[in-house]
């Protein structure tokens, strides 16, 4: 049986909501439903697997009537979804009532159940939220029934608000694949059948990285797994280290630079090591130079420790230098830093 899994597609997110390209990324996150359908259909896939949070929020009649028409040009493969924390029914949401196609299967019970298909030998099991949060283990104690079938889990959780999961316990419950979704990043886990897809687009600065969907089979003898990146862009993170020479126009050409090595990555800049007293940051400027999200500045002014405690040994600043003076631990020198930037700024 082959199959594909993709999880969080989080269909109606507007990832960078107000800035230039928030738009853009708003329609990359709606494509990425056509392209694990093109996925499917180019691997022959016999089935779907989405575990939750198909849609950022309860879905409206157009979404619903969006997926339907997406679904329709499988050439192949059933589909099989649970609704996640983000998506989950509710008792006005039309999602457990809309027909998605003949060949989708929505699980709606808030206990496991699942979808038999007779000429694939798989039986799909699942269960779908009904609130935003569920703190219960629901997965811990489940077991794979032992009838000759391939039994496949689509589960949604990972934290303490959202069906909490022992990985170990997963592991041991018998199921020839478990689909998991709800952690945006993905994550295969050696050696056992089962794994987090990820998110197919990312949908904020904290997916850092590639994101896609996996494609597998299994045979009940054996198992495989490939990893598929279909994201149109990633958020990348740029680390700039400062020396104290350097100026504004270096740090602004360095992350230029970056911007130009993949010009659709949305980047999270991050300044460290020691800057000149003399050298000011300018945030909004650097931010402005093209696709940056998040520009973090952990650089350290390069104070001349001599020459200050030359010119204030008699005050606040000498005597906050001089109780430093013999550590050398990398928390005292942090604390003194950060001590001296609020006593110069003082001063």
């Amino acid at each position: 049986m082959k199959f594909v899994h993709a999880a969080d597609l989080h269909i109606g997110a507007t990832p960078e909501a107000g800035r230039p390209w928030g738009r853009e990324r708003a329609g990359a996150v709606a494509l990425a439903l056509p392209k694990v359908i093109e996925l499917c259909n180019e691997t022959d896939a016999d089935l779907l697997l989405i575990p939750g949070d198909l849609f950022d929020r309860q879905p409206l009649r157009k979404d619903l009537r969006e997926a339907a028409y997406n679904f329709s040009r499988l050439k192949k493969a059933q589909v099989v979804i649970i609704a996640g924390n983000h998506d989950f029914l509710s008792e006005d949401s039309p999602y457990a009532s809309f027909d998605l196609g003949k060949h989708v299967h929505l699980i709606k019970t808030a206990n496991l159940s699942s979808v038999w298909f007779p000429e694939l030998n798989t039986e799909v099991h699942g269960l779908s939220y009904y609130s935003h949060v569920i703190r219960q283990p629901l997965y811990d104690r489940l077991r794979a029934p032992r009838d000759g079938r391939l039994h496949i889990l689509l589960a949604h959780g990972g934290d303490a608000e959202h069906i909490p999961v022992s990985y170990s316990h997963l592991a041991e419950s018998g199921f020839d694949y478990v689909a998991l979704g709800h952690i945006h990043q993905p994550r295969v886990f050696k050696g056992l059948p089962m794994a987090y897809s990820g998110s197919p687009e990312p949908l904020d600065r904290t997916d850092l990285g590639q994101r896609g969907c996996l494609s597998g089979e299994v045979t009940g003898e054996s198992f495989s797994l490939q990893w598929h990146p279909i994201a149109s862009s990633q958020y990348r993170e740029a680390a700039i280290t400062v020396r104290p020479e350097t100026t504004e126009s270096e740090i602004r050409e360095r992350i230029i630079s970056e911007l130009r090595t993949r010009p659709l990555d949305l980047l999270c800049v991050r300044l460290t090591g020691r800057r000149d007293p003399s050298l000011q940051i300018d945030a909004d400027a650097l931010l402005s130079l093209g696709r940056i999200c998040s520009l973090s500045d952990e650089t350290k002014v390069d104070y001349d420790l001599d020459a200050l405690l030359r010119d204030h040994r008699d005050d606040m600043i000498g005597k906050y230098i001089l109780a430093f003076k013999d550590r050398d631990d990398p928390l005292s020198e942090k604390a003194l830093y950060y001590g001296l930037d609020e006593l110069v700024k003082g001063d």
